[in-house]
């Protein structure tokens, strides 16, 4: 109800702008205030915004994580490493060609090589047996038994170089690449050309990141002869390095 402030006349609707009796015109409403039901809505917009702005940030962070991860995978495996040389195996006198495979155990190897533990147990002064036994085990990956079974030979027989190669390579492979140099150098004190040796050396530097001494050592072996397979490998070393 609505009063005209000049006339007094009574206006039942809240419409009029002029008084429909003396044409005054009434005062201006208040604005309504806003409803219950527009507030609720407000305050769900407000916190809809909030969660989108949370939901941003979940996203940019497990992003952000994720590549932070990968970064430093990459890191630790050498990727960013330009100077990182990539690792190369060297070559068994007994067995030229194990180089290209990965040493592995069957059910005929572990057979024959009880067989050869018990021979060499029966008969010690058996050394070609002994030195069988140590190829087939350093073949199998057992690296540390098959050294064992090296020095056992080499004390009866120390100027075998292509043994103590051998021995040097099973050192090569338990990373311990200092004590493989020191073998395999004693190697070539009593064979000085021995290329497989050469070669060896010059892997085993390669992956110690001596690169310029393993670079002397490919040339060795290359000049000893550039035909044969060594010589070929120690020449394709030598370039690529």
């Amino acid at each position: 109800m609505i009063t005209c402030p000049s006339c007094g006349f009574e206006i039942k609707r809240n419409d009029f702008v002029f008084c429909p009796k003396c044409g005054t015109k009434l005062s201006e409403r208040p604005s309504a205030k806003p409803s219950k039901k527009s507030t609720l809505n407000n305050a769900e917009h407000r916190q809809n915004s909030q969660a989108k702005t949370l939901d941003i940030k979940v996203i940019y962070g497990l992003v952000i994580g994720g590549v932070l991860i990968i970064f430093t995978v990459l890191y630790l495996t050498g990727v960013f490493d330009a100077t990182k040389i990539p690792e190369t195996n060297p070559m068994n006198f007994n067995n030229p060609q194990q180089q290209s495979q990965q040493p592995g155990v069957n059910l005929s190897a572990i057979q024959k090589i009880n067989e050869l533990e018990a021979k060499v147990k029966a008969n010690p002064d058996d050394h070609q047996s002994l030195l069988e036994l140590a190829h087939l085990r350093m073949d199998s990956g057992f690296y540390e038994q098959a050294i064992q079974n090296y020095k056992t030979y080499l004390n009866h027989h120390p100027d075998d170089a292509d043994v103590r190669i051998d021995m040097g390579v099973c050192y090569f492979n338990l990373k311990d690449f200092n004590t493989a140099i020191k073998e395999m150098e004693k190697a070539l004190q009593y064979q000085p050309r021995h290329q497989i040796g050469h070669l060896n050396l010059g892997v085993v530097n390669l992956n110690a990141g001596n690169l310029e001494k393993a670079k002397e050592y490919f040339k060795k072996a290359v000049d000893i002869n550039p035909n044969s397979e060594a010589g070929k490998k120690a020449q394709q070393l030598l370039t690529s390095h």
